[in-house]
């Protein structure tokens, strides 16, 4: 077992009793509460600062809002391998954009400050936020990285082996029924 996987077991057990499931819809919700969050606040940012911080605001809302929209699908309905492995790209570069947006929020702080001698107080806690739904969200796609197998629902069907059950070059059991449907044909035996 790896040292990732030890540590987020370790986390699941303390905070989840165990349930890995819990853990990973707990870290969701935090990171749904401070999207929220960070969207109600850009709404003021943009009425109230300069364009570019506005639009800065603005796109990583929207950003914000699909990522929420998507992820909540993906984390009730959509539980293939495809789905949770965009779900999970989407999470890293969504945690390294709000990483660069708490680099640019405290640029835009230090501009108030210096060339303006005006308060930041909105550009540093937008700043914090940011650095905050980075780390969220970073440590998300660890844990769910972590656990992506409890995630996944994988289809089994059962099958009856009997003796004229065959297993293919890829270890894939095939019955009569699979064989036919399959588009194997069995070979046939020499009439006399």
């Amino acid at each position: 077992m790896s040292i990732i996987s030890k540590l987020t077991s370790a986390l699941t057990k303390l905070l989840c009793g165990g349930s890995s499931r819990k853990l990973i819809a707990g870290w969701w919700y935090s990171i749904l509460a401070i999207s929220l969050l960070l969207t109600l606040i850009s709404l003021w940012v943009v009425s109230t600062r300069s364009p570019a911080e506005g639009f800065a605001c603005m796109t990583s809302s929207l950003l914000l809002v699909a990522l929420s929209v998507g992820g909540t699908m993906i984390m009730r309905k959509f539980h293939n391998s495809i789905a949770v492995g965009l779900f999970m790209g989407s999470i890293v570069a969504g945690s390294q954009l709000f990483f660069f947006l708490f680099l640019v929020y405290l640029g835009y702080a230090s501009d108030r400050k210096l060339m303006y001698n005006a308060n930041a107080t909105v550009e540093d806690t937008m700043a914090i936020l940011s650095l905050l739904q980075s780390i969220l969200l970073g440590s998300f796609a660890i844990i769910l990285g972590a656990h992506r197998t409890e995630i996944l629902v994988v289809k089994k069907e059962n099958v009856d082996v009997t003796d004229d059950s065959i297993t293919d070059d890829g270890g894939n059991l095939h019955t009569n029924e699979t064989r036919e449907t399959h588009g194997y044909a069995p070979p046939s035996s020499p009439s006399t």
